[in-house]
């Protein structure tokens, strides 16, 4: 400050007012001085022209003192004003840069060239400090001079040696810190060789912070020593401070830009998810939906954003989701679970739900978020699984059985009727054993209907047109239901035909009828049925899954009684269950109707809630060229003959009864019980017998191997062959298998006697029509 001071005050008048000062002093006062030292009056006139001669002297050093100090001060202050200028060029200059540039590296490499070219420094670079285990500063922009330099530079900001050189001090203790002389200052020893063969003679380092945290540091390295004076050193602060800044908004900017692009990038997940997310504030206000969300609630977005979850017709339609709403809220936690809802329109699904509160500052909740997705398909195909499993079951089980109790039923049948023939037509006896045979046959029914849950299809298909079908079994159905119930038909015009068996196709809609009827028995309902076709697109329509790509005929049969339950829903096609109560249902009905329809290649789906009454969906392919239907061959009236018959069986109870009812019909009987017996009886007198009836099941030798071989013998001899299966056993041949080897007739246990003459006789009497293939049903 004392030198501002002094060069302030040695302008060019106050020079002439001390050399005035200084002359005007000597003159006055230098023969009084000169005077006091000299007594000699002589020697005192020679020291006025000595006196003379010094003042010129010293004043003349005087003026020349004061006049060099005056033009030093001014050429220093004429060097301090150019640096100022300069500093204060480059740092308008740096400051534009700060403003305009939005790239952290291109700003600092401009800041850095602003320095060397308009500061005239011979390097500036900026490092970035590491929070590594070497604490390292890693230069990241520069310009001007490096030969090398900056490559070989090795910085840290620790309390080693290299740290404590001007840029780890700096970064360390968030303060200036200048080197006005590398060629002497300890603290840049590590260095100082390399720096001076560049031509540094000074540095300056200063902190680029941010908050209280120093992250960077900007260091300026001149080429004369003393290079950094305090005004230039406060500017440069400065322009530290601004570039510190300039850096913090760039990455706020660019940690901004990152955060909008995610929240773009996740609004439009959210607008393309399949699943359905919703917004809400914890007072109940609905903020969000995406389209996924009016897609499978069926409600526009319009009529839930803005508005109060407890306003919304959808909180009473999906009760228990609103519910779940509920708790996420009181509780402040996540929710979830699986919900029924039902749309605007009264259509039914099912969701999975998870509801979560999103929370902000301090923990607090500030919004919730609920995410549902569709899950109807899925539980439609869970329950068709289940129930695919269930028929499998059922299918091993009836397998396992249908042997064993038809040759039993075969035994009570036949003998009950060879009993029936013996007894008065009027005796008390014969009442029971109608009932016994009655019951025989229930059970020869009830076997078929539980093996036609599972198996494949035998019966013969022909092209059939439904709703003719429709209009024959409400001929059926009319007289027996209640006139309060209204029956309605709906049939479309020009319908296509479908390949299915005459009689299953009578049985599912009877059956479904039947029971739509029973659901309205306690009231008037309406009944009603439609017939139309339908076009399916599988990957787009979800509703009716297992249904592939075609077209379709559909069936539909609608009551307004009761409807079930879920629970109920869930069974409703596994065999053996009822809602009838006891005595009245074998709950097989609906087992066989979707056995049959899924035989016949299509689908049955069922759509019910308590109160809301019940739909059933029949799908059937339809026929693209139908053929024309087949006709009908009558068959002769069945009698006896005189024909001697081998019959083979290993149940002694069905030799003996089987062998009454053909010697009563006039036939005369061979009898084995095995295949090996059947045939050496067979081989003995080959002429003698004109027909053989035998078992398929047996032991040591099967009924195909048996006629195998005894077709081997006598290739003309006709040959029925019996089973207690629809289908043969593992290891058996197809029908078409049977045919080819020479089997003439395929006959289900257990059989009537009026079916066993029928056939016997058709035998016997002549080779079977080429096209009576079909699998005679019993």
């Amino acid at each position: 400050m004392t030198g501002k001071t002094f060069k302030v005050r040695l302008t060019p008048f106050n020079i002439a007012l001390l050399y005035t000062i200084l002359g005007g002093s000597w003159i006055f006062f230098s023969d009084l001085i000169i005077a006091e030292f000299l007594a000699d009056p002589t020697l005192l006139g020679r020291s006025k022209i000595i006196s003379h001669w010094l003042f010129l002297v010293v004043s003349s050093q005087a003026l020349y003192w004061l006049i060099r100090h005056r033009e030093t001060m001014f050429e220093r202050s004429q060097e301090s004003l150019f640096r100022v200028n300069r500093a204060l060029r480059f740092f308008s200059e740096c400051n534009k840069a700060i403003t305009w540039d939005r790239e952290e590296p291109e700003l600092l490499r401009k800041i850095c060239r602003i320095l060397v070219m308009l500061g005239g420094y011979r390097l500036a670079w900026v490092g970035l400090a590491r929070h590594d285990r070497d604490k390292s500063i890693v230069p990241v922009a520069y310009w001007g001079r490096d030969e090398g330099y900056l490559s070989q530079l090795r910085v840290t900001w620790d309390e080693s040696d290299t740290g404590r050189g001007p840029a780890g001090t700096a970064v360390r203790t968030g303060q200036t810190t200048a080197v006005q002389r590398i060629d002497s200052n300890p603290t840049f020893a590590p260095w100082r060789e390399e720096a001076l063969r560049q031509g540094f003679a000074s540095a300056i380092a200063l902190p680029l912070r941010e908050g209280r945290e120093t992250f960077g540091v900007l260091v300026i390295l001149a080429g004369e020593p003393d290079a950094f004076n305090l005004d230039e050193i406060s500017l440069l602060e400065e322009l530290a401070d601004d570039l510190s800044s300039g850096i913090a908004t760039i990455r706020r900017q660019k940690e901004q830009d990152r955060l909008k692009e995610e929240q773009m990038l996740l609004a439009a997940v959210i607008a393309q998810e399949a699943e359905g997310v919703m917004t809400f504030d914890p007072d109940g206000t609905i903020q969000y939906v995406n389209p996924a969300w009016e897609t499978i609630c069926g409600v526009p977005a319009a009529d839930l954003v803005g508005k109060g979850m407890h306003d919304l017709d959808c909180s009473r339609s999906c009760r228990e989701l609103y519910r779940a709403m509920q708790q996420a809220v009181e509780r402040g936690e996540t929710v979830a679970g699986t919900f029924v809802c039902h749309r605007p329109d009264g259509s039914r699904f099912e969701i999975d739900a998870r509801i979560s509160p999103v929370r902000g500052h301090a923990d607090a909740v500030v919004r919730y978020v609920a995410v549902i997705r569709d899950v109807t398909h899925e539980v439609q195909l869970e329950e068709q699984l289940r129930t695919a499993q269930k028929m499998e079951a059922i299918a091993t089980l009836s397998g396992g059985i249908a042997h064993d109790f038809n040759n039993i039923l075969a035994a009570i049948i036949t003998n009950t009727e060879l009993i029936l023939d013996d007894l008065p037509e009027h005796g008390t006896e014969r009442e029971h054993l109608r009932i016994v045979l009655q019951a025989g046959l229930r059970g020869k029914n009830l076997v078929k209907q539980i093996r036609a849950i599972s198996q494949q299809p035998c019966h013969e298909r022909q092209p059939v047109r439904v709703e003719q079908v429709v209009e024959e079994c409400l001929l059926l159905l009319r007289p027996s239901l209640p006139a309060i119930i209204e029956i309605r038909t709906v049939v479309a015009p020009n319908l296509a035909t479908v390949s299915a068996d005459p009689t299953q196709l009578h049985q599912v809609i009877l059956n479904l009828c039947t029971n739509a009827a029973e659901a309205m028995q306690n009231g008037d309902g309406l009944l009603e049925i439609r017939v139309e076709p339908f076009h399916h697109i599988a990957p787009c329509q979800k509703d009716y899954p297992g249904l592939p790509t075609g077209h379709f005929l559909c069936l539909t049969i609608r009551d307004t009684g009761h409807g079930m339950e879920r629970a109920v829903l869930d069974r409703i096609f596994d065999p053996f269950f009822t809602t009838k109560g006891q005595g009245n249902g074998t709950g097989l009905g609906l087992s066989v109707v979707h056995s049959i329809v899924r035989n016949h290649g299509g689908t049955i789906t069922v759509d019910s809630e308590p109160g809301r009454g019940t739909t059933f969906r029949v799908f059937l392919p339809q026929l693209e060229h139908p053929s024309r239907p087949e006709t009908t061959t009558i068959r002769p009236p069945a009698q006896g003959g005189n024909e001697c018959i081998l019959l083979v069986d290993d149940e002694a109870d069905l030799v003996f009864a089987g062998r009454k009812m053909l010697e009563r019909l006039g036939y005369e009987v061979v009898t084995g019980s095995d295949g090996r017996e059947a045939f050496e009886l067979f081989i003995e007198q080959p002429e003698r017998f004109n027909l053989v009836i035998t078992d398929q099941a047996m032991p040591y030798m099967t009924g195909e191997m048996l006629a195998r071989e005894i077709l081997n013998v006598r290739a003309d001899l006709p040959i029925i062959l019996c089973t207690g299966r629809e289908t043969l056993p593992d290891g058996g041949s197809s029908w078409q298998k049977i045919r080819e080897i020479g089997i003439r007739e395929l006959v289900a246990k257990p059989y009537e006697r009026e079916e066993m003459t029928r056939i016997i006789r058709q035998v016997l009497d002549g080779p079977a029509p080429a096209d009576n293939t079909s699998w005679p049903v019993s």
